[in-house]
This record gives structure tokens, sequence and C-alpha cells, in this order.
């Protein structure tokens, strides 16, 4: 679970970073630091797991961890919504008050995982297959069509909108209908794609539904490989994929997929 958590959590600091935030909100420092504690410690991770079975300080600590991890989130998940809802002003009471929050919150969780850190070191964990490289991270970012995430409430309007557009738009169109859902880590787009595609106004009205996940590196022969597997229940042969490949490259030619 802590793996788990701790990838999320590095995927949303990542999209903090990226959309500039932490510039905006002058917490570069503690960002950089946080990201430095969050990798070591997922190195660790695989043996810490494996040793809490056996020793109550390793459960504990890795407690500690997991506490810290949500406070981080939390905070990350505040800090983009309050970007969708103002300019973050650098002048605005408002704003240089919400800077100010979020700078003594960002300095205080950074120095929990400095402990956190520096704690780990009294355990002698091995170093493990958890510091992960890029393609790894797409291990734990695939899904599956399974509601398991509890229910975001205020999201109703946005799955209607999509429903609409999937039973009127999408399903009238002889074109490749695209619905991207963006934005930062942790706002929920994924539990509200899967909201949308257990929904049973659209599992009613399409003959057939596939729940396909993409990774970092969109490349279309696994995609289609997979969404072959779905239907047929087979792993498709080369000439069948490539024929295939061909045309849904030339689908996607003058459209842009925008991933989760």
């Amino acid at each position: 679970m802590a793996e788990a958590l701790l990838g999320i959590v590095t995927e949303n600091l990542r999209s903090f970073v990226q959309d500039e935030l932490a510039t905006i909100l002058g917490v570069d420092q503690q960002i950089q630091k946080l990201s430095s504690y969050l990798t070591a410690i997922r190195a660790v991770l695989e043996d810490a797991e494996k040793k809490q079975i056996t020793s109550n300080a390793v459960k504990d600590w890795l407690q500690k961890l997991t506490d810290a991890a949500y406070v981080l989130d939390d905070i990350l998940d505040e800090c983009s919504i309050h970007s969708k809802s103002s300019c973050l002003s650098r002048v605005h009471p408002k704003d240089i008050l919400f800077r100010r929050d979020v700078g003594k919150r960002m300095k205080d969780i950074t120095q929990r995982f400095h402990d956190i850190h520096e704690e780990r070191s009294m355990f002698q964990f091995s170093t493990g297959v958890t510091d992960k490289h890029a393609e790894d991270d797409d291990e734990w970012r695939q899904t599956s069509s399974v509601i398991t995430e509890p229910i975001i409430y205020g999201r109703d309007q946005d799955r209607e909108q999509i429903v609409e557009f999937l039973l009127r738009h999408a399903s009238n169109s002889q074109d490749l209908s695209i619905y991207p859902i963006v934005g930062m880590g942790g706002l929920g787009k994924t539990t509200l794609a899967k909201q949308v595609f257990n929904d049973d106004r659209v599992s009613k009205h399409f003959d057939l539904t596939i729940w396909v996940c993409v990774s970092n590196d969109f490349n279309t022969k696994i995609i289609l490989q997979s969404i072959i597997e779905c239907i047929t229940g087979q792993h498709p042969n080369l000439n069948t994929l490539e024929a295939m490949q061909k045309k849904f490259q030339e689908v996607l030619q003058s459209k842009r997929v925008g991933s989760e």
C-alpha cells in the first residue's frame, strides 16, 4: 500500500512542478527536498514491506510514512484546487495568505519526510526494485474499470456531460470521437472515467465497451493489441495487428489524444 501511495504522490509532485505551481507558491526548495526523500524512501520499500511482518518498529515506520504521504497529497490537492479558482495574484490578500499557509505546511511536511528518511537508516533496509524507472512507474499506473475508490461528490455534472457526449455526439458520428479528461493528479480523473464506463445508460447503449489503460508511452500497437485481446480473447497475429495499426494511425493523424 505504501509503495502505491508514494507512487501517486511522486506523480503529483511532478505535475506540481510541471505546472510551475511550486515556483508561483514559492516552495521550490521544499519540493526538491521532498522529491529527493521520496526517491530514497521508495528504494527501500520492498524490503520494508517484508520486514514489517516480523518487526513492529518497521510497521510503525511505514505508518508514519503513510500518514505523511496522505498529508502531502492533501496539500498538493488544495494547491491544485486553489489555482483553478484563483489566478494566484502576488498582491491579493487572499492569495498572499494562501501562499503563506502553504509555505508553512510545506516546510512542516518536508521536515516530517526528512525525519522519516533519516529514521530508515536504523533498519538497514536493502535497496530493491522499487527505485523505479519510468517504464516501471507504468505498472502501478495500470487501472481496471472496477470502481474501488470512494464516491467523489461534486462531479455529477461532469459525469452527465460525458455521458451525454457518448450517447449523442459520439454515437452518431462516423469518425473516432475522443473526450479527454485532463488535470493534475489526485483530482479523481480515473474515478470519473470509471463512473462513466460503468454507467447503466452507457452499457445499455453500446453493444461493446472496452477499458484499456494507456501508459506514458503512447504505443498504438500495444493499445490495439489490448483492444483485440479484449474483444476476441486471443492474442492477435502480426498481419492483423499491422493492418489495424495502419488504419488506426490514419484515424488519429489529425487528432491528439489526451492521456490521464
